[in-house]
């Protein structure tokens, strides 16, 4: 488990796919102004697919998210893990965050924080990705469901993606 940037190209196509598919999309932006979104994962692997989740600025506690809290510093809630919005990415399309390598110190020890928080509670969180995949695929709530990602739907295209781009044969 780590954090990771994920291909831009490849968020593109699956919230084109998903929307295509379901009239919608919920696979969330990785582009801000100033950086990139980026996701930790593996959170978990279904149909041979890994799942990764948004690291987001979000701060509000909800059934399907993590707050990632450091005690002790000024604001204690830094973010949080949405688990609604998480999707399966093939290794080909991430690109590992490399903290140490981040130029700007203020952002660097802020990642170094989330990112102590998400390997102390790697086992929470894992549990806590599997009981949202679940609830959303089972349709067990259907507030849930209706602001998540179709996670069969991200599977198929994630698939399609593989074929098309990534195992394509150059003749």
């Amino acid at each position: 488990m780590d954090f990771y940037r994920i291909n831009e190209e490849y968020i593109k196509f699956l919230q084109k796919y998903e929307k295509e598919k379901r009239g919608i999309t919920k696979v969330p932006n990785i582009q801000y102004t100033v950086r990139n979104k980026f996701a930790f994962g593996a959170v978990m692997q279904v149909n041979e697919k890994n799942y990764y989740v948004s690291v987001s600025h979000f701060d509000k506690k909800q059934e399907a998210n993590i707050l990632i809290r450091v005690l002790g510093d000024k604001k204690e809630v830094k973010g949080s893990l949405r688990f609604n919005y998480m999707v399966p990415v093939p290794d080909e399309c991430i690109e590992k965050l490399v903290i140490k390598d981040i130029e700007d110190e203020k952002y660097r020890q802020l990642l170094n924080k989330e990112y102590q928080f998400c390997m102390e509670n790697a086992e929470r969180i894992q549990k806590k990705a599997y009981k949202i995949y679940e609830m959303v695929t089972t349709n067990r709530k259907q507030i849930l469901t209706d602001n998540s990602c179709a996670f069969h739907i991200l599977e198929a295209g994630c698939k399609e993606y593989i074929e098309k781009y990534l195992r394509s044969d150059p003749q």
